[in-house]
């Protein structure tokens, strides 16, 4: 433990600005508002390449404009992942700047490419939109940027998911620098990515059903056909989850579930996920249903995941024992700007209801 200890760089001697308490409930918040537009950014993605397969295989162009919809959507959601990721990344850095900057360091090229695999992929998402050079009059109409699009946005997925979990293995970096691991080496990152990539799957397919009756002026086969790829993409993925998050589930130490407040946590998120699905699986399913138990089993599991993380930690560091120098002035600021963040982002999500609902 000792020499683990010694790799493991020192916290910052500046001291935080606010009590430990509020930067851990801010970095759940975040966090949560974060995977909202992530996963429709990474699901969605791969929805407009199973609408495309749908639509070449069958011959249904319906699919074709799904996947139109879907383009035109993920510009907006892109631009909001990036925008809203920025805080907890933030927050992380004050609590465990310097588990993340470790691993980020044995990351090397491969994390720094993460930001350029994002602005990559949202060029990619606006050449799909507007079908510049005379796109839209060849047979793909541009489908191959979406196939770029979706390649660097898993490769960003798998590099985050690399990035956490290295942070919270200290024992792995001695052997990881001198060459003797692989940074893919870490525990449960096989099962991790997967249990995201399925989430992420399954959230836009429930966002997808209520997005397909929000738009009162689709075609009834239009409407029809969204709202049903978005039922399966969110039923398909959350069967799968019964697997692979069990599996993941019980890949963590047992010592972990000694928590009951993760098991709490833990039992809901899990009951939101599955109650839809069995709506579904019975044909009484409700939109609005799905959706609002999708976005509350994400809450749930941010903090499932946040509890997670602070066990892995606490073998090494304690976070309360950072220095606190409270500067209450900055603390208003930060308040008066998120609250002034969450307005836009009702206002946003409001305007744009309306604005569907005529158009």
């Amino acid at each position: 433990m000792n020499e683990i200890l010694n790799y493991i760089p020192s916290p910052d001697l500046i001291p935080i600005p606010s009590h430990q308490y509020i930067f851990l409930f801010f970095l759940v918040v975040t966090l949560f508002i974060h995977f909202i537009f992530m996963n429709l950014t990474l699901g969605g993605t791969i929805l407009i390449l199973v609408s495309k397969y749908i639509s070449k295989n069958k011959g249904d162009s319906t699919y074709d404009k799904i996947a139109e919809e879907l383009g035109w959507l993920n510009t907006f959601n892109i631009s909001l992942t990036v925008t809203t990721g920025v805080a907890p990344l933030l927050f992380l850095q004050v609590l465990y700047g310097q588990f993340f900057y470790s691993s980020s360091v044995l990351l090397s090229w491969k994390w720094l490419f993460v930001l350029l695999a994002i602005i990559l992929a949202y060029y990619f998402y606006y050449l799909f939109k507007f079908k510049p050079f005379r796109l839209k009059y060849t047979g793909g109409r541009g489908f191959i940027f979406i196939v770029f699009a979706a390649i660097l946005f898993l490769y960003v997925a798998l590099m985050l998911v690399t990035y956490t979990l290295l942070s919270m293995q200290p024992e792995l970096w001695k052997d990881i620098y001198l060459g003797k691991l692989s940074v893919f080496s870490a525990k449960t990152l096989t099962l991790r990515f997967f249990h995201f990539i399925f989430a992420a799957i399954a959230f836009s397919g429930a966002f997808l059903m209520i997005y397909s009756r929000m738009r009162k002026k689709y075609s009834n086969e239009l409407s029809d056909k969204m709202y049903s790829l978005g039922k399966y993409s969110f039923l398909i993925p959350t069967l799968v989850q019964l697997i692979v998050g069990t599996w993941f589930l019980f890949s963590h130490p047992a010592n972990f579930y000694s928590n009951p407040t993760l098991i709490l946590f833990l039992v809901i998120g899990i009951a939101l996920a599955l109650y839809p699905a069995f709506l579904i699986l019975v044909k009484k399913e409700n939109e609005k249903i799905v959706f609002g138990a999708a976005t509350l089993s994400v809450f749930s599991m941010v903090i499932v995941r946040r509890i997670i993380e602070s066990t892995y930690f606490s073998k090494y560091f304690d976070y309360m024992s950072l220095s606190v120098k409270p500067q209450w002035g900055i603390f208003i600021i930060f308040i008066i700007l998120f609250v002034a963040l969450l307005a836009t982002l009702y206002y946003l999500i409001i305007k744009l209801k309306y604005e569907l609902a005529n158009k």
